[in-house]
């Protein structure tokens, strides 16, 4: 992205680019803004597909995977928590640039995820339940190896067509920008396990917001950052229903656990609506520093 002009989070929506590899600065103060921006979003996000669900007659489910994870906390789901965001990150937004190296390998996870969302999609019609509760991280982690050998193979595929490749997505930016926004969060609607219907995509709003953002960020700031926003959004829900969970049930030091989540969440919010109010997010920014390579 060409960093002379900047673009702010709305204009880049409108206009959507791919990164050109060379990445403005981030600071650990901004970036914490944007990560509570993020929380933000996302909670506006979930009380309009509440409203929306309200409104249609439809009773709110429950998130069978979170429910699952914050009353089974288990070593093997932290390490899903610490894995499933990078993945996520190289499926859904690796492919946005215009480094060929970069745009296969991207190519490969998006081409593996396309391939899976089908398999879980003709099951779901069929109502064979792809989310089983039993134990989730351990079919995380064997699909994942499964998928590995074919996202090697469209990887190499990728490569071998990126100069056909990068032509299309630098012709259709948009296109690509807005479809793998709207399938990470379509693909969240699957942890609901109740099959596919279409009013659940309402209830992927906040994966929706946290996807536009993340892509905002790694076109600007570098993959590396897309992923270590996502990383933190993640644990910081995760560690926030856990510590909610476990209060009802357990003694005063969980209960104060849970207290102190809920102040930094309280925080986070007020640094959020700072950061979008006083950080020009929603206008052009000028940028103070000069952009260096990746």
């Amino acid at each position: 992205m060409d960093q002379s002009r900047a673009p702010s989070l709305l204009e880049f929506w409108r206009r959507p680019r791919l990164a050109t590899g060379r990445f403005a600065p981030l600071r650990i103060s901004e970036w914490i803004g944007w990560l509570c921006l993020m929380v933000v979003l996302s909670f506006i996000a979930e009380a309009i597909g509440y409203l929306m669900l309200h409104l249609l007659g439809h009773a709110i489910p429950n998130d069978r995977f979170i429910n699952h994870m914050a009353s089974h906390p288990s070593w093997r789901f932290a390490a899903l928590l610490l894995v499933a965001p990078v993945l996520e990150e190289l499926t859904f937004r690796c492919f946005l640039t215009e480094s060929p190296r970069a745009m296969a390998v991207g190519m490969g996870f998006f081409g593996a995820f396309l391939i899976g969302l089908l398999i879980h999609g003709l099951m779901a019609l069929a109502g064979k339940h792809f989310l089983s509760t039993q134990d989730i991280a351990w079919h995380y982690f064997i699909n994942l190896a499964i998928a590995l050998p074919i996202i090697a193979v469209q990887a190499g595929v990728a490569w071998f067509f990126r100069r056909g490749l990068l032509r299309a997505l630098r012709r259709y930016a948009a296109w690509a920008f807005w479809i793998s926004a709207l399938l990470f969060a379509a693909a969240h609607s699957f942890n609901f396990g109740l099959g596919f219907k279409d009013w659940l995509l309402w209830l992927t709003l906040p994966q929706l917001m946290v996807g536009l953002v993340l892509a905002y960020l790694r076109v600007r700031y570098g993959l590396r950052w897309s992923i270590a926003t996502h990383l933190a959004f993640d644990w910081i829900l995760v560690l926030l229903l856990w510590t909610h969970h476990d209060a009802t049930t357990m003694g005063l030091p969980m209960k104060l656990l849970a207290g102190v989540f809920s102040l930094l969440l309280l925080a986070m919010i007020v640094r959020g609506l700072f950061f979008l109010f006083r950080r020009g997010v929603l206008r052009t920014v000028l940028p103070e520093e000069v952009a260096v390579p990746r």
